[in-house]
């Protein structure tokens, strides 16, 4: 068991989480929920031990083993092995900080926070006795399809996929009681997805997840725990189950919230009605009752309105239509990666107002393909023609340009040029309230930057969209809201995805990478898959069993 006792972590003057009690029982499959920024990837890096906080986490020797989010890697051009070693390293630095910590007056005086730097102490050295086998390293590495010449390629020529991968593997290779996996499907192909999902059903008893990926949580999860309001709510069952039961529970506070709405207006208004009576006739018993009515309506607790629990965001990209006509065309292009032939002699043809999924495994060339088009990656044989004078809005999966120590308002500014006034109501309608203004970019959560990253492509006036896996943290709303902006906008869309829900309803044509082409079918991705075009039966019953649990 974990025991967490009064447990509070804050950031930047405000609280994420606050006085938390709360057991983790062994046994238990949870899905951590919330929406983006409340603090889900926070708690689990304080469960680790990777941050500090107020409060007691007793783990009692509970070995933990964490896979972070796919973004942080600090130097681009070691290879993955020497991410390993230079995490060892940086655990046996905050270890040692810790310890003379523990010496100074500050600390030992103070029984509280001596209790949360030992825990914290306890958490890392539990973690530290965790290496990874590599034998289970390497075995894991291969049922994802993933060589392991690649742990010593540098990590700047992996795609996001690989990076994944590796982190899922070094985290599971771990002989741990329980695992923290943070975001583990974003960039997976599906044939990994599933992998992953019956690997841990069979190999993994206790876990914490956090994931936007529906089905895979309502296969692998027997309980949710949602953040709401710096709090945890528990639900019992599947993660459809809970969807159920949050439905329920936001239409209970909805009515709680209205009705001491009202009744506490009411009162107030009477109140004041009688106030002024009491002035007109001089009366201090309708004074005395004015007072009692206020007192009574400041007694009313009123409650959480649930609609500040969902930020519920309309995307809306520019209404700039182009005449019909061909905006790219590959002719006999041949594109090598590392001594590596991604796709040869492809010829592909691309109109306006085409909605495009581009499909394929990890690696394959997906977004090689995307650069390709954009013009920052050049191609080894053939040529490409682009449409002159296309304004194209590129959402970049690594988020390399959504990072670094500008504030919010100043990356908009720079990017965009608009008056900071005009991009304060901006931020606002993508949920980014006044405190976000001087935030810096590289404090935000993954789905805050990619949100970031969505409302800087709507304040541009493009023509075409390349976008690379742009529903990566993105929680269910907005992912909803970026569907119906895509199917409305005029220009053409290419997009990379693995989230099957997102491509058959935004897709008109499938461009399938993978063993050195790229091969074009007309329709959704339901439509690709009962072609049964280089898929098999249980692929097809995957994407029907998403359609049940939608």
């Amino acid at each position: 068991m974990i025991f967490i006792n009064d447990f509070t972590k804050g950031f930047e003057r405000e609280n994420l989480l606050e006085n938390i009690n709360l057991v983790i029982h062994p046994g238990k499959r949870i899905a951590l929920v919330g929406k983006n920024g409340v603090g889900k990837s926070t708690f689990l890096r304080c469960l680790s031990g990777q941050e500090d906080f107020s409060g007691r986490i007793i783990s009692e020797g509970v070995g933990v083993s964490m896979m972070e989010q796919e973004g942080g890697f600090e130097n681009l051009d070691r290879s993955f092995r020497d991410y390993i070693n230079d995490k060892k390293k940086i655990s046996e630095d905050k270890k040692t900080s810790m310890e003379q910590k523990m010496g100074t007056p500050e600390i030992y005086e103070d029984e509280d926070k001596l209790n949360s730097l030992m825990d914290r102490y306890d958490l890392l050295v539990a973690e530290d006795l965790l290496d990874s086998e590599n034998a289970n390293l390497i075995d894991i590495l291969g049922k994802l399809e993933v060589s392991e010449d690649v742990l010593s390629q540098k990590i700047s020529s992996l795609s996001g996929g690989q990076k994944v991968k590796l982190r899922l593997a070094e985290c599971l290779a771990r002989k741990a009681d329980i695992y923290f996996l943070d975001e583990p499907t974003n960039h997976l192909d599906l044939k990994s997805s599933e992998w992953l999902g019956q690997y841990i059903k069979d190999n993994i008893k206790s876990l914490i997840v956090i994931s936007h990926d529906r089905y895979f949580l309502n296969e692998i999860v027997d309980e949710v725990l949602k953040i709401e309001d710096k709090k945890f709510e528990k639900y019992a069952g599947k993660y459809s189950d809970y969807e159920e039961a949050e439905q329920e529970h936001l239409r209970v506070l909805g009515h709680k919230f209205r009705d001491a709405t009202r009744r506490k207006a009411k009162l107030l208004e009477s109140a004041a009605e009688k106030r002024r009576w009491a002035g007109l006739a001089g009366s201090k018993r309708l004074k005395s009752l004015a007072d009692r009515l206020e007192r009574e309506a400041s007694e009313i607790v009123i409650g959480i309105n649930p609609e500040d629990l969902v930020i519920r965001i309309e995307i809306v990209f520019p209404d700039k239509k182009l005449h019909n006509c061909e905006v790219f065309r590959l002719s006999g292009v041949t594109k090598e990666f590392n001594k590596r032939v991604l796709f040869e002699g492809v010829d592909l043809e691309i109109e306006q107002g085409e909605k495009i999924a581009v499909i394929g495994g990890n690696g394959c060339g997906k977004t090689t393909l995307l650069k390709i088009l954009m013009g920052i990656e050049s191609v080894n044989k053939g040529s490409v023609f682009k449409r002159d004078n296309l304004k194209i809005g590129y959402f970049d999966q690594e988020l390399d340009g959504v990072s670094g120590e500008k504030t919010v308002a100043k990356f908009i500014e720079e990017k965009c040029g608009r008056d900071i006034e005009v991009l304060s109501t901006m931020l606002a309608k993508f949920g980014f309230k006044d405190k976000f203004l001087v935030q810096k970019i590289g404090k935000l959560s993954g789905g805050e930057k990619g949100r970031l990253n969505l409302l800087r492509i709507t304040l541009e006036n493009n023509e075409i969209l390349l976008l690379d896996e742009p529903t990566n943290n993105l929680d269910i709303h907005l992912k909803d809201s970026l569907e119906k902006a895509i199917r409305e906008f005029p220009g053409t869309v290419v997009v990379v995805s693995h989230d099957r829900y997102f491509m058959d309803r935004v897709a008109t044509r499938v461009l399938d990478v993978g063993e050195g082409e790229i091969k074009s079918y007309k329709g959704n991705y339901s439509e690709y898959l009962e072609a049964g075009v280089s898929r098999n039966d249980e692929e097809k019953d995957i994407i029907l069993d998403d359609k049940a649990t939608s």
